[in-house]
């Protein structure tokens, strides 16, 4: 993780803090060492609630989060901004808070036991504390890079170079498959 410039708190603490919140957000509906409680959430959200300042983070794979974007620099307004990009927040930010561990579990009945961890997920912390997992749409992830990118402190240039090897390989294979057609 290469960033443009020193950030006044740890972006690997931060990642392993969001992982820990995936795990427990997962334990709410599947089978887990330890279960959380929609409680432990709403704790979060009254702590994230009281923030001075907040950081976004948008990551593939929550359990093992790798960071596309780390936005540093929002304000109390501008949280409540991007909290309106997601559809159904409010007080019900985080859901199902009336569903029993029954109903939460049979939600996820016939969702793979490994999740794919296909996306960008996005993140909001708190400073001193607070976190929320916010759920942006595409359209919503978008909006929120246009209005705050400019505050992104992580170097793109090593995550797009890493993509192109990874496309250069693929392209390189499939031609290697139509070679061998003929």
């Amino acid at each position: 993780m290469k960033l443009r410039r020193e950030p006044g708190f740890d972006p690997r603490a931060d990642l392993a803090a969001i992982a820990r919140f995936a795990a427990a957000w997962r334990s709410q509906f599947r089978q887990a060492p330890l279960s959380y409680a929609p409680s432990y959430f709403k704790a979060e959200l009254d702590r994230l609630a009281h923030a001075h300042a907040y950081r976004l983070y948008l990551v593939t794979r929550p359990a093992e989060p790798v960071a596309l974007a780390i936005i540093e620099g929002l304000g109390p307004e501008d949280a409540v901004d991007l909290m309106a990009l997601a559809p159904g927040q409010g007080p019900d930010l985080v859901r199902p808070f009336a569903a029993s561990v029954a109903e939460r579990r049979a939600i996820m009945r016939g969702a793979p036991e490994t999740p794919e961890g296909r996306g960008v997920f996005a993140f909001l912390l708190g400073e001193p504390s607070g976190m929320a997992w916010l759920d942006l749409p595409a359209e919503g992830l978008v909006l929120a890079m246009a209005r705050w990118g400019h505050l992104n402190i992580l170097d793109p240039a090593p995550l797009l170079a890493q993509r192109l090897r990874r496309l250069g390989r693929r392209l390189a294979e499939l031609a290697a498959q139509e070679a061998g057609k003929d």
